[in-house]
């Protein structure tokens, strides 16, 4: 009896480990596509004022 109810407690835990693992994923893959938007955004922006400041070959 001990046992089962030592076995669902483990596969409980796996659930909560797993969800807690997925969520962990999630976040960090939304961080790092934030950031590299982020940069993508400030290039441009830092491109499209130098060319309005000097021309697109100045």
């Amino acid at each position: 009896m001990k046992k089962l109810l030592l076995s669902e407690e483990n596969e409980i835990l796996k659930e909560k480990e797993s969800l807690f693992d997925k969520i962990v994923k999630v976040l960090f893959l939304i961080m790092f596509i934030g950031s590299y938007l982020i940069l993508v955004g400030i290039a441009s922006f830092k491109l499209l004022e130098h060319i309005i400041k000097y021309g697109i070959l100045g």
